[in-house]
């Protein structure tokens, strides 16, 4: 959410949009992993189209829809995609977003240019280690390789320089995690899959702000990991984890909530 108010201030865009569309930010913050209404979809993507005709030059809000049209709608969004690359600042993120855009309409060769025009203004760089996360297609390799990027992300000044916020690395760490506890679980490593969601999240540096922001993700994870701790034979090791994991912010948060609503964590539980 700072991210946004940083670079859209470069802009020059008025501070009503920028509050509004850091409104808009939030709440469709879980559009595209979890939400499969089409009403709602449709809803949100036409307050983000109203919301662009104000400013153009609002990129944050013409990367949302670029991001909706590709994954939930799959209609034709060039339109877009060239205010887009009109108006970002980051030059990979226009290369990058052409190379999405012409793989999803089947021209891969011209898709397969532009990737190697970022691999050759960007090699050996930490952003060509982001972007090769996505055209890593064995998923054992494309995990080591967000590990990779999770590593180098920790560096503040690398983040800043590319323009990536705190609630998108942290949104990619539980992506990763969750993925890395399910593995553990299915090989029969109890104790590891644990670990790794108390190593990887519990005590990860980052705010509140930034965990709420990513809330469902947060809850999924730790209901997931909560259930396969109550696996763990070792006693004591089994009621260490589960202290540590009811101390962390979004277990309090949960608390809180099913005070107020016994039925608050139904939805939550359904989606594992």
């Amino acid at each position: 959410m700072e991210q946004i108010q940083e670079n859209l201030s470069k802009v020059g865009i008025k501070q009503e949009i920028i509050d509004e569309t850091q409104k808009m930010d939030f709440e469709i913050r879980d559009l595209v992993t979890f939400e499969n209404n089409e009403n709602v979809i449709g809803e949100k993507l036409n307050r983000l189209l109203a919301l662009l005709k104000k400013d153009e030059r609002n990129y944050i809000v013409s990367e949302d829809i670029i991001t909706i049209y590709e994954s939930k709608i799959g209609k034709d969004y060039e339109k877009y995609l060239n205010l887009f690359t009109k108006y970002t600042p980051y030059d990979y993120e226009k290369l990058f977003a052409k190379m999405v855009y012409y793989r999803g309409i089947g021209e891969k060769d011209k898709s397969d240019s532009y990737y190697r025009e970022i691999e050759k203004k960007y090699s050996n760089t930490p952003i060509m280690e982001v972007i090769k996360i996505y055209n890593t297609a064995n998923e054992k390799d494309r995990l080591l390789q967000t590990k990779k990027v999770l590593d180098i992300l920790k560096n503040e000044e690398i983040k800043r320089q590319f323009g990536i916020p705190d609630e998108e690395v942290h949104s990619m760490n539980l992506t990763y995690t969750l993925t890395e506890v399910r593995k553990n679980y299915n090989n029969g490593e109890i104790e590891k899959a644990v670990s790794e969601y108390i190593n990887n999240i519990v005590n990860s540096n980052v705010s509140n702000e930034v965990r709420e922001y990513n809330r469902r993700k947060e809850i999924l994870l730790l209901l997931n990991v909560l259930m396969i701790n109550e696996e763990i034979t070792n006693k004591k090791l089994r009621e260490q984890n589960k202290k540590k994991m009811e101390g962390t912010y979004i277990s309090k948060e949960i608390k809180k909530e099913t005070m107020k609503n016994t039925d608050y964590l139904d939805k939550y539980l359904n989606e594992i």
